[in-house]
This record gives C-alpha cells, structure tokens and sequence, in this order.
C-alpha cells in the first residue's frame, strides 16, 4: 500500500511538471502560426499590389482579372482579404490564431500610422486582435 502511495505521489509531481512544459509549447505552436500567417498574408498584400501596378501601366504581362480593377480611385491594394482569394494571389484567408473567431484587424492605406482605427477603404497591413502578452514579453497585436 505504501509502495502504491509513493508510486501516485511521484506521478502526480511529474504530471505537475509537465504540465507548464505542455501550455508553453502550445503557446509557442500558435505564436508559429501568428507569425507564419502574418507573414502570408503580407506578402500576398505585396504581389497584389505588384499585380495591380503592372495592370495599371497597361502592362503586357498583367493578369487579367487586375486589368478589370483598375481605377483612378483606388490605391492599388485590395478592398478585402477575401479579393486576394478572388484573384489567387492567396489560396485562403489564414485565420488569426490568437482569437477565437479568427478575424484581423485590418489597416488601411490611408490611415493615420497612429490611430488604432480604420477607415476600411482597403487593406494595406494587419495585425492580430488579441491585446495578450506573448512568451518574450511583447503583445501579439503589435507583430
């Protein structure tokens, strides 16, 4: 019986352990994935982009479906993150790992680099909406 009740003990002590090493290393899984779709999505902004400026100079080897959005009224990124879907500059619309609904907030780019609002007429950065501090001490909304 003794043998039993140091056997548990031991265990129960391991387990508590492991635990802290297991909730840091999933906390370390979503950062990766923060940072993985943080930097797909801006590069997907920045061939977008690319994509658009050729169209706009009526260039030969612009794609077709940019030839269609060009106007003088836009500036050049797209409306949404769903138009990066629409003209595959990106397979799918990552989603923010951080947050339970997955959504973004989204910069655009005409904003003022200092607010914190959007006038949403376009997308040019974006950032993740949890305000929660991240293993080296930063805050995910600042990546």
């Amino acid at each position: 019986m003794i043998e039993l009740l140091v056997t548990i003990s031991v265990l129960g002590i391991l387990a508590g352990v492991a635990m802290p090493l297991a909730q840091t290393t999933a906390a370390r899984t979503r950062e990766l994935e923060l940072r993985r779709n943080l930097r797909l999505i801006r590069e997907g902004l920045d061939r977008f982009k690319a994509e658009y400026d050729k169209a706009k100079a009526n260039m030969a080897d612009a794609r077709q479906e940019f030839r269609k959005k060009v106007s003088m009224d836009r500036s050049g990124y797209p409306l949404t993150l769903e138009e990066m879907v629409e003209t595959k500059t990106l397979r799918r619309v990552p989603l923010d790992p951080m947050t339970a609904d997955g959504k973004w907030v989204l910069r655009s780019f005409s904003d003022n680099p200092d607010s914190s609002l959007s006038d949403g007429k376009d997308v040019y950065d974006l950032r993740s909406a949890s305000t929660a501090t991240a293993l080296d001490g930063t805050r995910y909304d600042t990546w």
